[in-house]
């Protein structure tokens, strides 16, 4: 079974993670330089834009997409702590 893998540009650095599971803990588990700061939605500090499959991070939620509304975020960003990778992924910390 091939796992997903999450590859973060900005460090250039690609881990392979279980299906189903969360950027913040693969955070926690490896060394990135992805940050976090309230770890619940609320404050934007793990902004990530997503290059490449979008479609293999779990959908995003109402409180989220709120978030990122009143963020004037791009559509191709998404908060790190909200996320659960489902497939190959390829992100870059959001400026």
């Amino acid at each position: 079974m091939k796992l997903p893998k999450v590859e973060i540009t900005t460090d250039n650095k690609t881990i392979a993670v279980a299906d189903g599971y969360a950027l913040i803990d693969m955070c926690d588990d490896h060394d990135t330089s992805i940050l976090f700061g309230c770890r619940d939605g609320a404050c934007g500090a793990c902004m990530v834009r997503v290059l490449d499959g979008a479609e293999n991070l779990s959908p995003m939620q109402d409180d989220e997409r709120d978030f990122l509304e009143t963020m004037a975020a791009e559509p191709d960003e998404r908060l790190a702590c909200q996320c659960r990778v489902r497939g190959d992924v390829r992100l870059e910390v959001s400026e």
